[in-house]
């Protein structure tokens, strides 16, 4: 193990144990002569020691020729410290730097694989949506066929359902569009660190702002992605609320028509009810209109919901119907007082 320190008579007793040698004293060589003892700072101060005192005992130690190598190797070995104190303040600089960017780089890529797996995410909800709407493509298709001898206006509501079909289509291409450019952005963000990797060192700088900026780019769009989705979520949980309420209305315009079926049936003896029968038969047409214009709402609100409010519709305009025939048989139904005049002038 090398001892700690080194005194200025070792230190000249080999430069010119070097010299005599006709080797360069440099303080590496020194060191060496040394046996590897002594830093290279200690040893620097006693080379300057040294030629201090050389140059001012004003008595030759040699010849002209030994003091000119002298003083020339004094020389080198300074300029050699110093290059070499340089070399290492640049080398701890320059290993800090290339630390610093292979952190930044790290969490770059971290970053890049974070966003990839949000743009998966995406991409399956995206799938999801697709096929959403290919069933409802399919139930308006079913529905077109069904109820293809309607009247004009379930073809108006057929063309609205339609419309909003194709908003809705229009709405996934954007979405792809936009997964597309999330996609580009993601693989440029490859390319660019791939090249950054190649390049490490001249151009590390330019290629951080450029990674930065498509960063942002990506961000950005998948920020907005994300702002449609809660939006889309929150419509359809809004949709499901209007539409939970519409069915607790249709199912109290149901027990009242199941009550106006009953009371119906007694209308041959309670000929007295027969307005008031009416009356509730208007008013459960104009809820029913009421449901049915608000069923028309959550359907422009929703297209997710179009299949089951086209049924709803359906079984009320059935519903409906049925009351109208129900009506129709009860405004034809003889009275027990008229049928009581007639017998009697028969007799």
């Amino acid at each position: 193990m090398a001892r700690a320190g080194v005194t200025k008579g070792e230190v000249q007793r080999a430069r010119l144990a070097l010299i005599k040698a006709g080797k360069h004293p440099s303080i590496d060589a020194i060191r060496i002569e040394l046996g590897n003892t002594g830093s290279k700072a200690t040893i620097f101060r006693h080379l300057k020691d040294i030629e201090a005192d050389e140059g001012g005992s004003g008595v030759p130690q040699g010849s002209i020729s030994e003091e000119l190598l002298a003083f020339v190797t004094n020389l080198a070995g300074r300029l050699e410290f110093e290059a070499q104190e340089r070399f290492d303040t640049l080398k701890a600089r320059h290993g800090q730097e290339i630390a610093r960017l292979s952190e930044q780089l790290a969490t770059a890529q971290q970053e890049g694989r974070t966003w990839r797996a949000e743009a998966e995410r995406a991409q399956g909800d995206l799938a999801a949506e697709k096929a959403a709407h290919q069933r409802a493509e399919a139930d308006l298709a079913a529905l077109k066929l069904e109820h293809g001898q309607s009247t004009a206006q379930l073809q108006a509501q057929a063309q609205g359902l339609q419309a909003q079909l194709e908003a809705a289509q229009n709405q996934v291409a954007s979405l792809e569009e936009k997964h597309a450019h999330a996609r580009d952005a993601l693989e440029h963000f490859r390319a660019a660190s791939r090249e950054q990797r190649d390049r490490e060192g001249r151009q590390h700088e330019q290629q951080l702002q450029y990674l930065q900026r498509e960063v942002a780019t990506a961000t950005e769009a998948l920020g907005v992605k994300q702002a449609e989705l809660r939006t889309a979520l929150q419509e359809k949980v809004d949709a499901l609320a209007l539409l939970t309420a519409a069915r607790a209305e249709r199912r109290q315009v149901d027990e009242q028509l199941r009550e106006m079926k009953t009371a119906g049936e007694r209308l041959a003896v309670q000929n007295q009810l027969v307005e008031d029968l009416r009356s509730q038969a208007d008013r459960a047409a104009e809820r029913y209109e009421a449901v049915r214009l608000r069923a028309g709402e959550l359907e422009s609100r929703n297209a997710d919901l179009e299949k089951r409010l086209a049924a709803a519709e359906a079984a009320a305009n059935t519903q409906a119907d049925l009351v109208k025939g129900l009506l129709e048989r009860v405004g034809h139904a003889p009275t027990p007082g008229r049928s009581k005049s007639k017998t009697v002038q028969g007799s």
